[in-house]
């Protein structure tokens, strides 16, 4: 098959189908992985233009606006992270150059480290190889037709007897760290697809309310790349719980970015994501499901992850105003790794 390239000027706040005809720069580019932590080459024109009609961005007022942020986060007490260019850039990004919410969302990033630190344990590939071995995770190595990453992961694989749900946490969070080092990648967003067969009881009971608290915290609010489109596939009557689980922490828009294509073959996810860059195992035509691209890619980038984990908030403090009031769940005591309600 011909790799067309896609038109879409603006993306939309809803998952809709891809284009079929157009001339989307850099559309299902092959685009290694392996020096994303090394990105530091100026933006193409056609990216410059996409930041700002996209995410407000000017390449005029650039530098202004990292300074204004750099010294919100310069004054907060406690508050301990990087303030280079590069780093802060990723939040205003996200947060389409607004400055209060980007400040907000440094500060959700450093305190999910000191709030929840056993999600952070493994957060050096050092110390998750075992982890990277099962290959629940890989970053395509194409991306899409509105260039974008596509990051998977293949949740009914997991082996709870192996590997804890921190140790998930982990692993997940170093591949979004990896490509929210890329800077097409903080201007496009990236789209996630979630593999949900084989998922059982066996996996729904290590999960509590608070970890889902925290996975939901990080895709929607506390960690800088934009989650495009977010895709479930295989998804069996057993997801029913834990979507049950996850539905009162989701905003709006998030809930309106989630595609559910159940378990009747991958016709419904080519018509959002091109068969010309998925595994041959999803319908696709590429080289089947691997993550030893992605491996490669975060082992050399061990002192980056080593200097992440020094960010936090003194002595683990985090100020009561760095959370806006939380959503409250219908069953605040039930816990999915304890005792079930009657």
């Amino acid at each position: 098959m011909e790799m067309t390239p896609l038109d879409l000027p603006v993306l939309p706040d809803v998952v809709t189908e891809a284009p079929v005809a157009g001339g989307y720069p850099e559309a299902f580019r092959l685009d290694s992985l392996k020096n994303s932590h090394l990105d530091s080459e100026p933006l193409a024109a056609e990216w410059q233009r996409r930041a700002q009609e996209e995410l407000q961005e000017k390449e005029e007022w650039r530098e202004r606006d990292i300074q204004a942020l750099r010294e919100l986060v310069e004054a907060e007490d406690g508050l301990m992270c990087s303030t280079s260019d590069q780093f802060l850039i990723r939040f205003l990004r996200a947060k389409k150059f607004d400055y209060e919410k980007s400040f907000k969302m440094v500060q959700r990033y450093c305190a999910m480290r000191s709030r929840d630190p056993e999600n952070f344990e493994k957060t050096l590939p050092s110390l998750a190889k075992e982890s990277l071995e099962c290959c629940l995770q890989t970053v395509l190595p194409h991306r899409d037709q509105l260039a974008r990453r596509v990051f998977m992961f293949r949740a009914g694989k997991w082996n709870p007897s192996i590997t804890s749900p921190q140790d998930i946490f982990s692993t997940n969070l170093m591949c979004l760290e990896l490509i929210a080092r890329e800077q097409k990648s903080q201007i496009s967003g990236i789209v996630a697809i979630v593999d949900m067969a084989g998922f059982g009881w066996e996996h729904i009971v290590q999960l509590s309310v608070e970890y889902v608290r925290n996975v939901v915290s990080l895709v929607q609010n506390s960690f800088p790349i934009r989650f495009r489109e977010i895709h479930i596939v295989n998804e069996s009557y057993m997801f029913d719980i834990i979507y049950a689980l996850v539905k009162p922490f989701l905003s709006e828009k998030i809930r309106n970015r989630i595609r559910f294509h159940g378990t009747a073959g991958f016709a419904s996810l080519h018509r959002y994501v091109s068969p010309v860059i998925l595994p041959s195992d999803y319908g696709g035509e590429r080289e089947p499901f691997n993550n030893s691209q992605l491996r490669l890619a975060l082992e050399s980038a061990e002192d980056y992850f080593q200097e992440l984990r020094t960010y936090g908030y003194t002595n683990d403090q985090v100020p009561t105003a760095v959370y806006d009031k939380e959503t409250t769940h219908p069953f605040p005591a039930f816990c999915l790794s304890g005792t079930l309600p009657e």
